[in-house]
């Protein structure tokens, strides 16, 4: 087996292995795992999104229905919910919203490439006829498509970098101003290790894949498989930590719950105590008034 093979062979079980576990992951998040304030939805919507990313890995020229670069131009409008997920999940966390989530106008973008991008398949005839009988150029709108689209999705992913962490830099200064308890620390803590997770794999990609494809040099099967492989990498990290996590929260939970009901009873006991001793007093009162 040449070094090729070898590696394409290891590029197709990464994204099936990456794909099955965060699929497992998302659902897992999303029917079994219950947040207080339904955030947890977003969450698994989010490793869901992931997982696709990762079975693109799996569809070759020998397998896609449709030419390679017009299927991802047709999957590329999805990845545009993955930011506005996150923003969203870390700002009704950070916020405690228990309002049920509805449609945002921060999904519009997704929506609207969406739409255009059926549309303009739909009602090109150059296209109709590039699936039929392709030629060897391909379509000049498909190039600028693919050309346009992952500059817009970089774009759209570094404002919302820059929005969730203006969020949980006010969110800290707030919570430190209020010396917030134990809980709404640990649920920062795994916020702010959830964005930096997601940061350093958008730049690990930039890096390896956006930028290289925009000074027209090649990207290798290298570096995909490496790139698929940190967030691989990472999602384990982050099921491990959030399990930590939630273990954690639910000790405080105990703690806070038996500490509040040890008050209470020492605070019922008192009131019993200071009673009796009233009633007491009350008694030799009366009693020395008939004598």
């Amino acid at each position: 087996m040449t070094y090729n093979n070898f590696l394409l062979e290891g590029y197709w079980w990464l994204s099936l292995l990456g794909g099955l576990h965060c699929i497992g992951l998302g659902i897992y998040i999303r029917y079994l795992y219950h947040d207080r304030n339904g955030s947890h939805k977003l969450l698994g919507a989010l490793f869901s999104l992931i997982a696709l990313y990762f079975f693109t890995g799996l569809i070759s020229k020998h397998n896609s229905p449709l030419p390679l670069q017009l299927l991802f131009i047709l999957i590329v409008p999805v990845y545009f919910l993955m930011m506005p997920l996150l923003y969203l999940y870390c700002y009704r966390s950070l916020h405690n919203i228990k309002q049920q989530i509805r449609l945002s106008w921060h999904f519009s973008p997704a929506l609207i490439l969406s739409i255009m991008i059926g549309l303009t398949f739909a009602f090109n005839h150059d296209f109709r006829s590039y699936i039929s009988t392709p030629v060897q150029n391909g379509l000049s709108h498909v190039t600028l498509l693919g050309s346009i689209l992952p500059g817009l999705l970089s774009l759209q992913t570094a404002v919302y970098f820059y929005l969730i962490i203006r969020l949980l830099k006010q969110f800290r200064a707030r919570s430190s101003r209020a010396h917030q308890n134990s809980l709404k620390d640990i649920k920062f803590r795994w916020l702010l290790a959830l964005t930096l997770a997601m940061l350093v794999n958008w730049l690990v990609r930039t890096m390896l894949v956006i930028l290289p494809f925009y000074f027209g040099d090649q990207v290798t099967v290298t570096a995909q498989a490496i790139t698929r492989l940190c967030l691989l990498l990472t999602v384990y990290s982050l099921a491990i930590y959030g399990l930590k996590q939630i273990t954690t929260s639910a000790y405080l939970r105990g703690s806070l719950s038996n500490q509040i009901n040890d008050n209470s009873a020492k605070k019922a006991s008192q009131q019993l105590l200071n009673a009796e001793e009233l009633n007491y007093l009350q008694q030799i009162m009366l009693d020395e008034k008939n004598r």
